[in-house]
């Protein structure tokens, strides 16, 4: 066995293993072999582009693959950059290892030396040959010539003829069972339960993966896998895995793998980079504890794209597996019953869910550099489409699908009439479930037919379903909040609020929601306080609106205006400005913009909703029923929160308001 010592660490360079205590960490053997070249030139600064032109001969990855290497490798040393005991940062020039270092010698050698035996023993320090070895050629090493062979002698004799004394015997025979006891340890130990002296893992975030293809234009692939196999480990019920949202803005980052756990306040990290080429994609991953820090696991896969859903599945049940979590008979089908799937229809699926990904949570926080607009959707639909037509049972691309329909039904974002996608988006569903029951995502999507279609009860048993099949997912419990905050049960919303936030802690979209529930449930002021710890200036014109102090929800408008230029004349927000003037008594300036929204309306839908929002602040109320009605007709899915939206309170007493609610069959 070929290995090498670095401070107390043992190198088995051909297993890409590090050994130290007993405790063992898999490297990858591209992290091995930067490992090699710097101990080849220990005591010397070896350039980074020497060191990728060495590993990455054959490929050509950007820069940061190496910083990333460099940072698994000083992980596993237990290494600190600011004060290195084996791994130095020279700036704007390479990398440099110090430490002591040693090569093994062949047992022979030592043992006729009349050395002691101990594993330590069998290592010399070659630092001089390194050095002056190092100045031939290129001074990195390939792995199986780097360092002498370990070979233990058997037998009555050596190579050159001299005969072992009984003692030399004695004590090779020692050593050897020494050797085979250990290794036979090792392997008992690897099959059996790991110590539970080991902080239980209770919680986990996805990184980022990084594309390694240097192509920008493969990033929707990289983030593809990063959201599966966010998925694929959020089906299990432990550990608590963040979602996509909230581990998104650690793209690139340069922050410690402590400081972000810290951040999201998570056990354990998976990180890792992807490389997708022809019909091939490279996966690395690494899972490491946080506090205290350390690497449990690491592995390389080289698979087919059309076993990229096998391979994700693969890689969570790993995972699991190293963080000792007992899988339920129904988690274990999940995590190994995936099928092949064509490697288009795969990449037309990614880049759907990619365009669906920009989609902002109120247009409150987007903003005018980044506007998510009906075209974004239109081109999901055609790659789901596309996914579909080059694999007809591709269940996942009918859940993209459907959500995308949803998302064209949206008068915010959409801008068709809901009674035109809503049947397109319960037909992808169902197919969806058709296809696999077991699909998390078309359980939510089915969900959100349901509830535009005024059938409560089957709603809440799919949006239940997917949070069986599905416990992390984050989107789910949002929505599901949400739901219930629209039957006026606040304190269930809420619950199921807090563990969005806990699931996605950072996301802009999941806080906007909770502060929306909070104003929902009639809770003004604490409202406000929300709203104004996110900026978001659109929630404060609804809060000041409900609170009748005017003059500050124009104000808050005047605010939202100036960063949302191009978005001041949508729909919802001439109809809010217009409700708001006629509660001012400006009624001319309220019906010049009613006017405008009915031009509008000519050309692009609007929202029967928005309409009456802007009647109830003029107080015409037959008028606002008139258009709450019709857009009862075409299901639109602001109805939804008719009994529950504060800015029709001043119509809760009317007759006609009252029958709308029973047509709606809201629970009593």
């Amino acid at each position: 066995m070929t290995f090498f010592s670095l401070g107390p660490y043992v190198i088995e360079v051909p297993l890409n293993r590090v050994r130290r205590n007993g405790q063992t960490v898999q490297l990858e053997p591209k992290i091995m072999q930067v490992l090699l070249c710097l101990a080849k030139s220990h005591g010397q600064v070896v350039n980074r582009e020497e060191l990728i032109r060495s590993v990455w001969a054959d490929t050509f990855v950007s820069d940061d693959v190496l910083t990333r290497s460099i940072s698994v490798l000083r992980k596993v040393l237990d290494d600190d950059s600011r004060q290195p005991r084996f791994i130095e940062t020279i700036p704007r020039s390479g990398y440099r290892l110090i430490g002591p270092i040693s090569f093994a010698t062949e047992v022979t050698d030592k043992v006729g030396e009349g050395n002691p035996t101990d594993t330590e023993s069998l290592f010399v320090d070659r630092g001089n040959h390194l050095s002056a070895s190092s100045q031939k050629g290129n001074r990195c090493i390939e792995q199986a010539a780097c360092v002498p062979k370990f070979e233990l002698v058997t037998g009555h004799g050596r190579a050159d003829g001299r005969p072992f004394s009984a003692v030399r015997l004695l004590v090779l025979t020692v050593v050897g069972l020494g050797i085979a006891f250990g290794f036979g340890a090792w392997k008992l130990r690897s099959r059996l339960p790991q110590s539970n002296s080991r902080t239980p893992i209770r919680s986990l975030a996805v990184l980022p993966l990084e594309n390694l293809t240097g192509d920008p234009s493969q990033e929707y692939f990289a983030d593809g896998m990063t959201e599966s196999l966010i998925t694929e480990l959020g089906r299990i019920s432990t550990p608590r895995v963040i979602s996509r949202q909230s581990v998104m803005q650690y793209k690139a980052s340069k922050k410690s793998l402590r400081e972000i756990a810290g951040e999201l306040k998570v056990d354990a990290i998976l990180e890792g980079a992807v490389e997708r080429s022809g019909d091939r994609v490279r996966v690395t991953i690494h899972l490491s504890q946080a506090f205290p820090e350390r690497q449990l696991w690491a592995q390389e896969y080289d698979r087919s794209i059309r076993d990229i859903l096998s391979l994700q599945g693969e890689i969570a049940h790993a995972v699991t597996d190293e963080i000792q979590v007992k899988l339920t008979p129904e988690e274990q089908t999940r995590l190994t019953s995936a099928r092949p799937v064509d490697p288009e229809a795969h990449d037309y699926y990614l880049r759907g869910r990619y365009l669906l990904g920009l989609a902002p949570a109120h247009h409150s926080k987007l903003t005018d550099e980044r506007q998510y607009t009906e075209t974004d959707i239109q081109v999901a639909i055609g790659h789901f489409k596309r996914a579909i037509e080059k694999d007809p049972a591709y269940a996942s691309a009918y859940a993209g699908l459907a959500d995308a329909y949803i998302l064209l039904g949206n008068p915010v974002w959409g801008g068709h009439s809901p009674k035109e996608t809503l049947s397109d988006a319960r037909v992808a569903a169902t197919k969806a479930l058709e296809l696999d029951p077991s699909l998390a995502e078309a359980h939510f999507s089915l969900a959100q037919t349901l509830e535009y279609a005024w059938n409560w009860s089957e709603a809440e048993k799919e949006y239940r379903l997917a949070l069986k099949l599905n416990p992390n997912y984050a989107d789910t419990h949002l929505q599901y909040g949400r739901f219930v905050q629209a039957l006026k049960r606040n304190d269930e919303a809420m619950t199921h609020m807090n563990h969005a936030i806990e699931l996605d802690p950072f996301s802009i979209k999941t806080r906007v929601v909770v502060a929306y529930v909070t104003y929902a449930s009639r809770q003004y002021d604490p409202a406000v306080k929300q709203f104004e710890s996110l900026g978001d200036d659109w929630g404060l014109i609804w809060a000041y609106r409900e609170k009748e102090i005017y003059p500050e929800a124009i104000a808050a408008w005047q605010r939202w205006k100036l960063s949302h230029r191009s978005q001041r004349r949508c729909p919802q927000c001439l109809a809010t400005l217009a409700g708001i003037y006629g509660l001012q008594g400006r009624k001319r300036e309220a019906k010049e913009l009613i006017d405008e929204l009915r031009e509008t309306a000519r050309h692009h839908y609007v929202s029967g909703f928005f309409f009456a929002e802007a009647y109830v602040g003029l107080g015409e109320k037959d008028q606002a029923l008139t258009w709450l009605e019709r857009a009862y007709e075409e299901h639109d899915q602001w109805m939804v929160f008719i009994n529950s939206y504060p800015g029709l309170d001043r119509l809760r007493s009317e007759p006609r308001f009252q029958a709308l609610l029973r047509l709606m069959n809201f629970p009593q």
